[in-house]
């Protein structure tokens, strides 16, 4: 190695470090964590504007909820106002426990809040019902048997062995949803969505950009995507609507299922496996297999249509 590349790595290296040490200067930082006796059942809302947002199984009768604290220094705010606002954070921590409600995150004071993030872990009673909100953060709800409803402006949300009907909204990021117990709702505006369903329960899906794969359904189903393909596995005891306006359509069906379809595809073939009576004509089919049943409704404008 030259002189000169070794100096400019070494100036790479020491440009990295200096932006690192200067990314902490600008914050201060701390944590708490915190244990409630539940004398019944309770409701958990959480919300928090900045920051992760954590939930879990846990004991029952017993809430734990801890919590890591950063404040911004810059905008007119000193290293002194920082450390004294994370203080109060960690003495006063935003948990409040009132009529059957678990409120985590909310911070009254305007001031207080300014520059302020939070990420939360918390372990509730698995029968606990959750709320969650972030304005940007990725979010992870597991083990709940009961009904759950997250949201995030931006950022991932997972949820997963969910023993109830499932919300879940990001304007933008992922959603990942496995072993819903029951009805699920998704919205994402960019991003995919990953479904497996382990009780009966309709599906709503909406994204604006970004794949919808659907298992394990049972009940109706309506799936829109802006753009991106759409697969749905499952038993259709309810109509399905599929509707994307750039993409695949892909069904996988029991062999013995009995339905209607009006299946169109503005630019590529359908392909279907089953013995189909009606009109069939290229980019369109329209008829009942095994004598008629819950109408599909399938509809793309670039892509094809494969009922399997």
């Amino acid at each position: 190695m030259t002189s000169s590349i070794r100096t400019a790595a070494s100036l790479g290296a020491a440009l990295i470090v200096t932006a690192f040490v200067s990314a902490e200067a600008q914050q201060a930082t701390g944590s708490f964590d915190r244990r409630l006796t539940l004398d019944g059942p309770v409701e958990l809302e959480v919300v928090t504007g900045s920051g992760s947002v954590e939930v879990r199984r846990g004991r029952s009768g017993e809430a734990r909820v801890a919590g890591r604290i950063s404040v911004h220094r810059s905008w007119g705010r000193g290293a002194d106002e920082a450390e004294e606002i994370v203080s109060r954070i960690e003495a006063d921590p935003p948990i409040e426990l009132v009529d059957g409600r678990l409120r985590v995150g909310r911070i009254e004071d305007s001031e207080a809040r300014r520059n302020v993030s939070i990420s939360y872990e918390i372990e509730i009673p698995a029968d606990t019902p959750v709320g969650s909100r972030t304005g940007s953060g990725s979010q992870s709800i597991s083990g709940v048997a009961a009904p759950v409803d997250a949201s995030t402006g931006s950022g991932s949300i997972a949820l997963a062995d969910i023993g109830g009907p499932a919300t879940a909204s990001t304007g933008s990021g992922s959603i990942n949803a496995s072993g819903i117990g029951g009805a699920f709702t998704g919205r994402t505006g960019s991003g995919g969505v990953r479904l497996v369903q382990s009780a009966p329960g309709d599906v709503h899906i909406e994204t604006g950009s970004g794949s919808s794969r659907v298992s394990g359904v049972q009940g109706a189903v309506r799936v829109r995507a802006g753009s991106g393909s759409i697969e749905v596995q499952g038993e259709p005891t309810g109509p399905w609507t599929l509707e994307s306006g750039s993409g695949s359509i892909t069904l996988r069906l029991p062999s013995d299922v009995g339905f209607d379809i009006d299946a169109a595809s503005g630019s590529g073939g359908i392909q279907l496996e089953h013995p189909v009576e009606g009109t069939i004509r290229r980019g369109r089919v329209d008829g009942t297999v095994r004598g008629g049943g819950p109408l599909l409704d399938l509809r793309t404008g670039s892509g094809s249509v494969n009922v399997l």
